[in-house]
């Protein structure tokens, strides 16, 4: 960090120079803008004619030209898209004369009128005339900001916006967003304002991981919604809008190289998926097949160690704008990337239940490494074609692809809690897609009304063929003084194998009425529109159990992989049916009316109301004699909203929005069965009795958008959650508990402030924001062991309250950028802090696992090194911040009531640390040139 210090005191005391050294003598000045918007032409080039000197503007718009001699001048500005812009005579007198002229230059028009440049958009001041125009509340990401950031997917890149976490998977690498508080179950994902199905096996939610954010011409965050957008957004919208035709020719290729610096400690390890069977037995002989142990092959727990994997990118857009007058427009962008990446996990296992008092009891500490691949594959591309002025048709389609190959090694360490060494391997191989294409028309009907209508086909595949998971073990420590010593036998224990494979197929049908017209002699425009899509979710999962083969009665030893012998027990060799195996079917129907009401000058009204009926329809292969083996659910909800905006002046606007949404139930949830291979408690989803969840939600925002690509926004928010789903024990029968989702008696609350500053001084600039957010839910449910007098040591039921899961009270974001587009210079420093949230919740009151607050460090750049060529670099976690995991028990207060110490324990006085994961530092180099 004393390197971030250093970094700052420059930044500032070149931010401060480059203010005192503005009065310079005979100098002539001004900004270059945009004539429609105002925008700044950042990299604009300005001419000063009669010297041989130019300027290039900087990212506040402006440019300087010093140091000149009395006399008249004249200034000619150029910028890619935008006519030849002229300003002059412009008369010097005499020393210390300073001129300000401003320059606005005008987007080139084809002969089409309604084909306009829109390469602003991709540029930051671009984005703030988007978020100042729009009817909801929204944040963006422009692609060049995207470019420059230190991430490479959409889901690390969403860390950026305001309000927005990350969740992480095992590699490290973020996964899904969670927007203010708001689980990830409360948020729907879009795709060109195309809602897209979720590869994941039993949930509705993205993993973003799949998208390379190099594909993306911005990324919107809603925090509010109109009645024309889809109802299913509690805690927000996400919307990924993919590259369009440029006005002209346009071709971009990057490649890059890097590496994790983890591997330097523990070497990658790698396996051969050649002996993984991609069907499990059952799929290739039926249901009632025994399978025989020579079909499970184990080549694949063979790993081969590599010291130092190189990290690959690849990308490449190629576009442009076809025919007499550019009515044609193709673009297409592929990108590559194949990333390796280590995690290094100590983590405390517990007990199935705890201790008197909810005291929790650790069993044993496992030193884990995981050793992930990642390829990732995204192409978009689309097509859209002009017939005149009033009519336009496009195509579009996305597809990306991820490919995880992971080992996950563990060990038990030498330690007081367990004296008995084991060791235990998992192979994990998922293959995740989504691919979407949508045909759109959009139909000017006359000057005061519009139609336009888009027909959508999507389908999300995952797949984990043969997972296999085998552990050994049974060696016992002897501590002799300082030596540890280990005797015994090292015995082969049961070895899992498991095939996972869901899909998920959308047919969508959208189409949308727009109306321009006067109502009180005020602009007042009615739009109407309805949506159809129809879901069919098919779900399979199979699972065997082999144990090891005896030698003469007695337990096999373990000496290699391939010596490992298994076989099967009784009726194991036949794949039992379970509630994972199951078709889903639904269909949303949809109808909005909404108008949008010029009321005063300064005073506008958006409102209206939405109508989404659901029906839901499932299968499973359970018995028949099974409850709610089958069953169909359907409910309708009214969804009204309203949008107050307020010009205070022409930069300054107050917002203040209402809508109700809703959050569907997870698909798994909806099915009366679950997996059989639990850990604590059996799962079993809630056909009975789960209602979907309702909201009423609320904004107030006040927003400064002074010119330039600055910005200031200050808002708070209010939700109220109706029927909040969350997983509960419950009993189930006469005396047995199940893991259920359920809903929470009361309703949940969640609240917060929030506030986004951007400014730009010259070549230096600041982007900052911080959110703070504040939920409560209350569960009837909780678990709690004690002693009764009369029954001894049993459970009970208590009330707990608590924040929402995922919920982070503190959210803050800090970039230090620099940009010299004389040298083609840019550089950014970014800090990320994330607060402490609630990250798994246990079924006992009082041992959930709370993420402990992180700070990241992340640093990019670029450099142009020849004409269109530029080096650049990202580099992430530089201070090697991990992932620390606790429980709210302090530490000396276990102690006080267990005799078994642990490890690792930072803050024995307020916590007690459960699990500590490091990533290290992860460097990327390379390329770009860009037409």
């Amino acid at each position: 960090m004393a390197t971030a210090k250093k970094f700052t005191k420059l930044i500032f005391s070149a931010i401060l120079a480059t203010v005192t050294m503005e009065a310079y003598s005979q100098t002539i000045k001004g900004r270059v803008t945009d004539a429609a918007t105002g925008e700044p032409l950042v990299g604009a080039t300005v001419v000063l004619k009669g010297i041989s000197g130019k300027a290039v503007v900087k990212l506040d718009g402006s440019f300087h030209f010093k140091n000149l001699k009395p006399g008249d001048y004249e200034l000619m500005a150029t910028y890619i898209g935008y006519s030849i812009a002229k300003a002059g005579p412009i008369h010097i007198k005499s020393d210390n004369d300073i001129e300000v002229v401003d320059i606005q230059a005008k987007p080139l028009y084809s002969d089409l009128s309604a084909i306009t440049v829109v390469g602003s958009k991709n540029e930051e001041s671009g984005t703030r005339h988007l978020e100042q125009n729009a009817n909801q509340v929204v944040n963006i990401l422009s692609s060049k900001t995207l470019q420059l950031l230190p991430d490479i997917t959409v889901a690390n890149a969403l860390q950026r916006v305001s309000g927005v976490t990350i969740e992480k998977g095992s590699s490290g690498e973020g996964r899904y967003p969670i927007i203010r508080g708001m689980d990830k179950r409360y948020i729907n994902t879009l795709v060109n304002n195309i809602k897209i199905p979720s590869p994941d096996n039993k949930s509705r939610f993205i993993p973003l991981d799949l998208f390379p954010s190099e594909l993306l011409e911005r990324l919107e965050v809603s925090k509010s919604l109109t009645p024309s957008m889809e109802g299913d957004a509690i805690g927000g919208t996400i919307n990924l809008v993919m590259k369009d035709a440029p006005a002209s020719k346009l071709l971009q290729v990057n490649f890059s190289g890097g590496y994790n610096n983890i591997f330097g400690e523990q070497p990658f390890q790698s396996f051969s998926t050649s002996t993984m069977n991609k069907r499990s037995p059952n799929q290739i002989n039926g249901a009632t097949y025994a399978a025989k142990d020579s079909e499970f092959p184990l080549g694949h727990m063979n790993y081969n160690s590599k010291s130092t994997p190189i990290n690959t990118t690849a990308g490449l857009t190629i576009g442009n704008r076809f025919g007499k007058n550019k009515e044609l427009g193709v673009i297409l962008s592929g990108s590559y990337q194949n990333q390796y990446r280590g995690t290094a996990t100590s983590v405390f296992s517990t007990a199935t239940t705890p201790n008197v008092d909810n005291i929790p009891s650790f069993e044993y500490l496992r030193e884990r490494k995981y050793s992930t691949q990642t390829q990732r594959i995204g192409v978009s591309g689309k097509v859209d074609y002009r017939f005149n002025q009033r009519n336009k048709i496009s195509l579009f389609s996305t597809y990306v692809n991820l490919d995880d190959r992971q080992v996950r090694e563990s060990y038990d360490t030498t330690n007081a809690i367990n004296q008995t060494l084991s060791y235990s391997s998992r192979t994990t191989w998922q293959y995740q897609s989504i691919y979407n294409a949508t045909l759109q028309g959009e139909h000017q009907l006359n000057n005061t009304s519009k139609f336009d209508w888009s027909a959508a086909y999507s389908i999300a595949k995952n797949s984990i063929p043969d997972q296999t998971s085998f552990s050994h073990g049974g060696l016992s420590v002897d501590r002799t003084g300082s030596t540890v010593k280990l005797n015994g036998d090292d015995i082969l224990s049961s070895m899992n194998r498991s095939w996972m494979q869901n899909s998920d197929r959308d047919l969508s049908f959208y189409a949308n009425y727009t109306k321009e017209t006067k109502l009180l002699n005020r602009f007042f425009e009615l739009k109407g529109g309805v949506l159809y899509r129809h879901k069919n979710r098919d779900n399979f999962y199979n699972y065997y159990t082999l144990n090891p083969l005896r030698i003469n009665g007695n337990n096999q030893l373990f000496t290699s992989v391939d010596a490992a012998k298994f076989t099967f027990i009784g009726s194991d060799a036949t794949a039992q049916l379970n509630g994972n195996n199951y078709t889903f079917n639904e269909d949303i129907s949809a109808a909005y009316l909404q108008g949008k009401w010029q009321l005063t000058n300064q005073l506008e009204a958006l409102g209206g109301l939405r109508v989404e009926h659901t029906y839901q329809q499932y299968n499973t292969q359970l018995p028949a004699t099974a409850d709610y083996k089958d069953g169909k659910i359907t409910y309708t909800d009214l969804l009204p909203s309203l949008q107050l905006k307020y010009q205070l002046l022409r930069k300054q606007t107050l917002r203040l929005s209402y809508y109700k949404a809703i959050a569907r139930p997870q698909f798994s949830e909806l099915i009366p069965d679950g997996p059989d291979n639990y850990e604590l408690f059996k799962e079993r989803g809630n056909p009975e009795g789960l209602q979907h969840s309702t909201a009423n939600n609320f904004d107030f925002r006040y927003e400064l958008f002074p010119g330039k690509a600055d910005q200031l926004l200050l808002g708070v928010f209010y939700k109220r959650i109706d029927d909040p789903i969350e997983l509960s024990v419950r009993k189930f029968g006469y005396n047995t508990q199940v893991f259920k989702p359920v809903n929470i008696g009361t309703a949940a609350t969640n609240y917060g402030f929030e506030a986004v500053f951007i400014k730009y001084i010259g070549s230096f600039g600041i982007s900052a924001n911080y959110t703070y957010t504040h939920s409560r839910i209350t569960n009837d449910s909780m678990l709690y062991k004690y002693r009764d007098p009369q029954l001894g040591i049993t459970d009970k039921y208590i009330s707990e309250t608590r924040p929402m899961q995922g919920q982070a009270n503190h959210i803050g974001n800090l970039s230090l950028l620099y940009k010299n587009t004389k040298t083609g210079t840019d550089l950014q420093v970014a800090v990320v802090y994330t607060g402490e949230r609630l990250a798994i919740l246990n079924t006992y009151a009082g041992l959930h696992y709370w993420l402990q607050p992180t700070t990241q460090l992340d640093l990019s750049f670029e450099q142009r090194i020849y004409k269109k060529f530029t080096f650049y670099g990202k580099i992430n976690n530089l201070t090697n911040t991990p992932n620390v995991t606790a429980m709210h028990l302090a530490y000396n207060s276990y102690l006080e009531k267990t005799s078994v110490p642990l490890s690792q324990q930072s803050t024995p006085n307020d916590k007690i640390v459960v699990q500590k994961d490091y990533y290290k530092t992860s460097f990327l180099f390379g390329f770009r040139y860009k037409l």
